[in-house]
């Protein structure tokens, strides 16, 4: 992958959380609406999107250039995983609980859910969270539906990609049969990255057919998101097809079939990109700092701008005129993740440290085992 288009990649998955931090702030609860921003609703699960399509994208590039074993594969997951994750549920757990307490009017909606925290807790660390036809929301923190869809997308590829038949084809079917259809049916927009690395690791398109790819898939998602004909004919044909029931118990995954065109598209923006990536190289070079610094912050902004929206509404809420000051909730939420993200991006390497000891012990233990029983 060349410099230009790493850093274009970059640009892509932080717009992208902007995008669903946008959507999300746009709430009335959280500051009663923001200019110009009424009419994002459908863009942020573009964007959660993007983030498969890139998801498969990268991991089929380190596993195919830097991870040729599938312990390091696990062990880098984990600690990227892990060292947002766990930082992200306990802070959940802390600003729900004293936003709560200062005024409990924004938290007075069904997205907030208190009941059985240990399950909540615990089964989003384990990413067990939107097994089946289950959504285990972690409190007020909605966005964590995807990384109970992504981590399971890791554990797939890893099967097939790095053990061996007829194992591994055993493996991929008991893991499908505990995952259940929710989360396999988003899997091919996940796979449309993979298939991204491949096409473009193979370097055979013309510039003149990247430049075609990345403007159509602009012109065409643009055309499919104004056409709001297009897409109710998409919604509608899939309910009609799943039955209301099925259609109902798939939650978020329901929108899948608008999902894989959005996905599509995606794919072939990025394909396109790729191919005509030395005519941006100079500006996306010079762009190159702060484009990969605001893009580390991606993750944790993911996954903690929803409680943190909660806190500062609450903290701002005039019981008078039932309204949040909007300034200090988008200000204060963004900052709060700047300075948690400082202390969070700096831990993955002790996270590799804890899960290569952990790996370790394991395979000593099963050392122990085998020698046992031998």
């Amino acid at each position: 992958m060349n410099k230009a288009t790493s850093i274009y990649l970059d640009l892509v998955r932080f717009l992208a959380a902007i995008v669903v931090f946008s959507y999300h702030a746009n709430k009335d609860r959280f500051t009663g609406g923001l200019p110009g921003l009424s009419h994002i609703s459908h863009l942020s699960n573009d964007a959660v999107m993007v983030f498969f399509v890139l998801s498969g994208f990268v991991i089929a590039y380190v596993a195919n250039t830097k991870e040729n074993k599938i312990s390091k594969y696990f062990i880098n997951r984990f600690a990227r995983l892990y060292s947002v994750v766990i930082p992200a549920l306990i802070f959940t757990v802390i600003f729900d609980f004293l936003g709560s307490q200062i005024a409990y009017q924004p938290y007075d909606t069904w997205r907030y859910q208190t009941d059985q925290p240990f399950i909540r807790f615990f089964a989003n660390l384990f990413f067990v969270n939107q097994l089946w036809f289950t959504s285990i929301r972690p409190f007020s923190n909605s966005p964590f539906w995807s990384i109970g869809y992504e981590f399971w997308y890791y554990v797939l590829f890893a099967l097939v990609f790095y053990l061996k038949k007829p194992i591994k084809w055993i493996l991929v079917i008991l893991v499908c049969l505990f995952i259940g259809p929710k989360i396999l049916i988003l899997m091919p927009v996940w796979l449309m990255g993979v298939v991204v690395y491949k096409i473009v690791s193979l370097n055979k398109l013309s510039e003149s057919l990247g430049w075609v790819l990345f403007l159509v898939s602009i012109i065409c998602y643009l055309e499919y998101r104004m056409n709001s004909i297009g897409q109710n004919y998409v919604l509608e044909y899939t309910k009609y097809v799943l039955g209301a029931n099925l259609y109902s118990n798939l939650r978020l995954a329901k929108l899948f079939l608008s999902d894989y065109i959005i996905g599509i598209l995606i794919s072939l923006n990025f394909i396109g990109f790729y191919f005509i990536s030395n005519r941006f190289e100079k500006i996306l070079l010079f762009c190159k700092k702060p484009i990969q610094y605001m893009a580390s912050y991606t993750f944790v902004l993911y996954l903690l701008h929803f409680p943190l929206l909660y806190f500062f509404a609450a903290l701002t809420y005039d019981s008078e005129t039932a309204k949040t000051q909007p300034i200090i909730v988008v200000v204060g939420t963004l900052l709060t993740i700047w300075l948690l993200g400082r202390v969070t991006e700096k831990q993955k390497n002790n996270y590799k440290h804890i899960f290569s000891l952990l790996w370790q012990h394991f395979q000593g233990i099963l050392a122990k085992v085998i020698r046992i029983k031998n």
